[in-house]
């Protein structure tokens, strides 16, 4: 029926912690702020500070044996909550589906993409998705109906304590015939590290146990029968990272020709990984974060909110362009300003109010094009994160400037 509101269950939140600062500033925070809209919401943290589980599973599973909720929902302690509507919504699909066994809120699909949008720390990531059969989801978030995991519980296998027991269980419903799949639940994982300790060893214990599901495909990589470590795998690896280079080489070009710069001012490099290095090579203590929308209601769901990285405020919100143009202005001493997931459009759009205004235009093939907007005092050595060829498009490094003030793209000087 036209208008009528998607089906809403409330759900039990599970989430094993060691880090109470990171849990209260992101997860604590988004259920606070969310629950008015889904009072029924349950929220088990499991205390992990003193290594009391030895296991991812094994915390999670304590949680879900308390759920009084019939859908359990078991997440990071980083992650912040834009809407718990939108999860409720999420657990009633996995109900009313008898077909899927799991859901996630992120997932790598049979062809290798990423279906579900979720914000990953300050770029957002994957196609919109409304149970779309992956071969995985993420441990960042997922869900599984309260009876289904107590009769069976989350893997706690050594091989599997804090890796790819999101990737187990859905390889286990799927040997089962049911499916595993994706749902937009709007959140944002303020990840801070990139841990792969024992990742090798989680992935290959999923392949022993399920052989006949490789290759798998992950948000980590494919997991196969055995690790390809042949001359001929290298060789491929190199000519596919050489072929990366290029084509964002290409795409820097035109994302430099829309904001009327050289090329040589756009540099190469995944800002999810560098934001941090960056804002403290320039010194700033606050971080506002802008998404670009392609329209006016994909910016809906996703409420402004504040988040922690390393000390800092970081303020998040998704806009249009055309809304971000009117308000665009240079950030005062100690700020920054970061637009992420621009496109040739979307600059265009923005390059009048960029003009007078000090800032650095980057792009990585997975995240897209990015804005870093700096105040003019602290334009010094902003280069500094992305040294090496592999960060210059075609190999092209920054000229040095001709004369105070030029935009000819040298380390120490942002483009005006």
């Amino acid at each position: 029926m036209t208008g009528t509101q998607p089906r809403r269950t409330p759900v039990s939140i599970v989430c094993v912690f060691n880090d109470l600062d990171v849990r209260t500033t992101c997860l604590d925070a988004s259920i606070h702020a969310g629950t008015p809209d889904a009072p029924q919401t349950e929220y088990l943290p499991v205390d992990n500070r003193d290594g009391a589980f030895a296991s991812a599973g094994a915390a999670l599973n304590d949680g879900a044996r308390r759920a009084r909720n019939d859908v359990v929902v078991f997440v990071h302690q980083d992650v912040y909550l834009h809407s718990l509507v939108a999860l409720e919504e999420a657990a009633a699909a996995l109900q009313d589906d008898p077909g899927t066994g799991l859901l996630g809120a992120v997932g790598i699909t049979p062809s290798g993409s990423v279906a579900g949008v979720v914000r990953d720390r300050v770029v957002m990531i994957g196609e919109p998705s409304s149970s779309v059969p992956v071969d995985s989801v993420d441990e960042v978030l997922f869900l599984i109906e309260r009876d289904r995991v107590l009769a069976e519980p989350l893997s706690e296998h050594p091989d599997l304590a804090w890796h790819a027991y999101a990737v187990e269980y859905g390889a286990r419903v799927r040997s089962e015939g049911l499916h595993v799949g994706t749902h937009d639940v709007v959140l944002t994982h303020n990840s801070m590290t990139a841990n792969l300790d024992r990742l090798a060893e989680a992935h290959q214990q999923v392949a022993r146990l399920y052989p006949g599901l490789l290759p798998l495909r992950t948000t980590c990589g494919v997991v196969r029968a055995t690790p390809d470590r042949s001359r001929w795998r290298t060789a491929w690896r190199r000519r596919h990272g050489v072929a990366t280079w290029l084509r964002e080489s290409r795409a820097a070009a035109r994302l430099a020709r829309a904001d009327g710069l050289g090329i040589r001012d756009v540099v190469l490099g995944d800002i999810r990984l560098t934001v941090d290095d960056v804002l403290d090579v320039v010194g700033a203590d606050r971080l506002d974060v802008v998404n670009l929308a392609p329209h006016r209601a994909d910016a809906q769901p996703w409420s402004p909110a504040s988040v922690t990285r390393r000390g800092r405020d970081v303020s998040v919100v998704v806009q249009t362009a055309a809304d971000l143009a009117g308000s665009l202005r240079e950030p005062g001493d100690g700020r920054a300003l970061l637009v992420a997931d621009v496109d040739e459009t979307a600059l265009r759009t923005l390059a009048p109010s960029l003009r007078d205004v000090p800032h650095l235009v980057g792009l990585a093939q997975d995240t897209g094009g990015w804005i870093l907007v700096l105040s003019g005092s602290v334009a010094d050595d902003v280069r500094a994160p992305w040294p090496t060829r592999r960060n210059a498009p075609f190999g092209l490094r920054p000229r040095p400037a001709t004369a105070p003030g030029s935009s000819a793209g040298a380390p120490a000087e942002l483009a005006r």
